[in-house]
């Protein structure tokens, strides 16, 4: 049996400069971080000559083309597994369209089960590279890298895409006391929707000529952000955050609705600096900072959310667990 355990994560800023059509013209940036809400894999070996896939619903096929789950089927494709495989799909926070990179974290760490599974030795890059390329390259997603590399290589990184597709992963390392303060001053919520990064990606690939001048104006809030990140300017941080969500609202009319931009005015009402919605937009999870001051009067004012505590980490894909039959005879 193996068991890899795979982080989400927070987008801060820069989401959709890490797609093709905007780096082969000039370089992304993102800023991200890895939490503390997983993504496991559980695969075991079997005699059986079939494969059985267990996610948000069960399937027990023949060999893996049968397989409706098409990043599962591809990487299973890449492997070349046929079958005699169990694999079992665990989410802290369901399947897809939570803004916080599941998808993705899903592949990378299908992809690190199967590479220990098949004795293929792979770098954590490497990793992120392959989970890239299946989910654009052979699933066809309209999204970018950045959920790969940052659930491959975890912690909070300012991740640079090059014109020649390579990907710069320039780590942020703050000490325990601002690490406290960031949490302490955080606050984040369900919006009570789910929707498709794909879907609303897919539609600003349409309009990308349009939108170019907001993502690049998005891009160069990165840096600046990542120096007050790391300076513990959470203020400033925020106020980072809001000026970049509301040009991300430009990006398209999946990014944000009416319910979104009711919990943030509220919030901000309620005294909150800001914050965006992580992700593509359109549902999720909204996250916002504010003085501790003002977290009850924040917490009132949206008390129809359920309120979501998570906290950032610094562990990327992880192996849990490599049990053998040498193992399992001790």
């Amino acid at each position: 049996m193996i068991i890899t355990r795979t982080p989400l994560r927070l987008e801060f800023l820069g989401g959709s400069t890490d797609i093709a059509s905007f780096y082969r013209r000039t370089p992304g940036h993102i800023l991200n971080a890895t939490i503390d809400k997983y993504i496991h894999i559980i695969v075991k070996k079997t005699d059986r000559e079939d494969i059985l896939f267990i996610h948000e619903k069960l399937e027990r096929v023949s060999r893996a083309d049968e397989l409706t789950h098409e990043r599962a089927r591809a990487v299973l494709k890449h492997f070349h597994i046929k079958n005699g495989i169990e694999i079992v799909s665990l989410s802290d926070v369901g399947q897809g369209g939570s803004g916080l990179g599941s998808s993705s974290s899903f592949t990378v760490g299908l992809v690190h089960a199967l590479a220990v599974f098949t004795r293929a030795r792979m770098s954590v890059r490497g990793i992120a590279e392959l989970a890239a390329h299946i989910e654009i390259d052979v699933v066809g997603a309209p999204i970018g890298k950045q959920d790969q590399f940052v659930a491959a290589f975890g912690g909070t990184n300012h991740t640079m895409y090059q014109k020649n597709g390579f990907v710069e992963v320039k780590p942020i390392r703050i000490s325990l006391q601002k690490t406290k303060a960031f949490h302490d001053h955080l606050l984040v919520f369900r919006t009570g929707t789910t929707r498709s990064a794909s879907a609303i990606l897919g539609d600003q690939a349409k309009r990308e000529k349009e939108i170019f001048p907001y993502l690049k104006t998005m891009a160069g809030l990165v840096e600046p952000a990542a120096r007050a990140f790391a300076a513990g300017d959470l203020k400033r941080f925020a106020e980072l955050l809001y000026k970049e969500w509301t040009i991300k609202k430009n990006l398209g009319p999946g990014v944000t609705n009416n319910e979104i931009e009711t919990m943030y005015a509220k919030a901000k009402r309620a005294g909150a600096w800001g914050g965006r919605v992580s992700g593509a937009g359109g549902g999720g999870f909204l996250f916002m900072l504010a003085p501790q001051s003002r977290h009850g009067a924040i917490r009132r004012a949206l008390k129809k959310y359920d309120e979501f505590p998570l906290h950032l980490t610094d562990e990327g894909t992880i192996l849990v667990l490599r049990e053998t039959k040498e193992t399992n005879n001790r």
